[in-house]
């Protein structure tokens, strides 16, 4: 058999994988490329501190997202990949977990509003964090779940791809002061409430899903199942999120923002072990492949090695452009593109390794305990007086993914995952 016959029979047989990372890679870029391009004219325009201080609502809107969503995103995917031939149980799943994320949206605006006035939160404050809030919403419409376990990821692109492209052209035409920082939430939520309603149109209409409100018992049925998802990205976010907070409440706003110019380069990096993750979920669900698994890790390796050592000469350039002259956030940046390095490892053994084969604990433990190491390296920087600069909290975000990676591994090999 030629090259290219064995060439054509891998496509042929890797056809929706293919096609899948063809639209999770399109979809991966623009969402990073895209604000992008408005980033440094949001910094110009509004200055380090408003936009810290936008950050900062945002991540508060973030630990709300994260109850709202409790866990479907990875849980529905993988149930709607299994039973994707079974419209019943395609519709009771759909309807369930939309029910239950409708229901969690009303309790977190109650517990933020209360919350807000409890704090004697001054006017346009409250209007920040409301306005921040409403992106939850999306949380709630756009089932992203769904068309990953379905395998049909190009409605995930179009439509993120139009609601990012309409953010970006509404604030270039109607943010140009500092006084109009409210609108940069704004418009950010409609533009996702409007991606969660065609998202809905295209499921009832073309997936011929049919929505209705399950019963009690089916409702608490899958908020047990997706309960130990909800707990670790819960348990998690504290170290993923917690630094902003910190940074804000203690450092100034200002840090802030030269923290998030490092974490948007970092996310951009890890693009592509998310892109490869996300596209052989659903196959992995079905085939539970390991050898695919240790593939996955060997030349994500190789790959990010490479990556984060050419990427650092270009660091202060990458700087420059996004952060309007930041150079505070040439060092933190450099630290944190060693991560990536960390992650390409850590990411499969949980996504396609202890969920896949419903190693649901193991995975809530490794992420309790990494959580007790972020917070003692915490406790540590605070007792010596250390936590002084954003460079301190790059380290402590870079031994946080070490020891989750470290973690994962040994209760892998433990179990003959890997």
């Amino acid at each position: 058999m030629s090259l290219l016959q064995k060439i054509r029979i891998l496509r042929h047989n890797n056809k929706k994988i293919i096609e899948n990372f063809s639209y999770l890679t399109l979809i991966q870029v623009f969402n990073l490329v895209l604000p992008l391009i408005i980033y440094p004219y949001l910094i110009r325009v509004l200055g380090k501190e408003v936009y810290g201080t936008i950050i900062f609502t945002q991540t508060i809107a973030t630990y709300f997202s994260i109850f709202i969503n409790f866990g479907f995103n990875i849980f529905g995917a993988k149930e709607i990949a299994i039973n994707k031939e079974n419209i019943k149980k395609t519709n009771e799943i759909f309807s369930s977990i939309l029910t239950i994320k409708s229901i969690f949206w009303i309790i977190s605006i109650l517990i933020l509003i209360i919350s807000l006035f409890l704090l004697q939160i001054e006017t346009d404050e409250i209007l920040l964090y409301i306005f921040s809030f409403l992106i939850c919403i999306h949380e709630v419409l756009f089932p992203q779940w769904f068309f990953q376990g379905i395998e049909k990821m190009k409605y995930n692109t179009i439509i993120n791809l139009t609601i990012k492209i309409l953010f970006i052209i509404l604030t270039l035409f109607f943010v140009q002061t500092k006084e109009q920082y409210l609108l940069v939430p704004l418009l950010n939520s409609i533009g996702g409430i409007i991606g969660g309603g065609i998202s809905l149109y295209i499921i009832f209409k073309n997936e011929k899903v049919d929505f209705y409100i399950p019963s009690l018992l089916i409702l608490r049925k899958y908020i047990k199942e997706s309960f130990p998802l909800f707990a670790s990205d819960a348990i998690i976010s504290i170290k993923d999120r917690f630094n902003y907070i910190f940074l804000g409440s203690f450092l100034g706003m200002d840090k802030v923002a030269i923290y998030d110019i490092g974490i948007k380069i970092l996310n951009l990096v890890i693009i592509p072990i998310s892109i490869i993750n996300n596209a052989l979920y659903p196959k992995m669900s079905i085939e539970k492949n390991r050898k695919l698994l240790k593939d996955i890790m060997k030349y994500s390796f190789i790959l990010y090695i490479m990556i984060c050592f050419l990427i650092q000469p270009f660091v202060p350039f990458i700087i420059d452009f996004l952060g309007g002259g930041i150079k505070e956030a040439i060092l933190p940046t450099r630290i944190l593109l060693i991560a990536p390095i960390i992650f390409c490892l850590g990411l499969p053994l949980a996504h396609n390794g202890l969920i896949i084969f419903n190693k649901y604990r193991s995975l809530l433990i490794g992420m309790l305990l990494t959580t007790i190491f972020y917070l003692s390296c915490i406790f540590l920087g605070l007792y010596f007086n250390l936590l002084v600069d954003v460079s301190t909290f790059a380290i402590i975000t870079v031994l946080v993914y070490l020891f989750e990676c470290i973690y994962r591994y040994i209760i892998c090999k433990k179990y003959n995952i890997i």
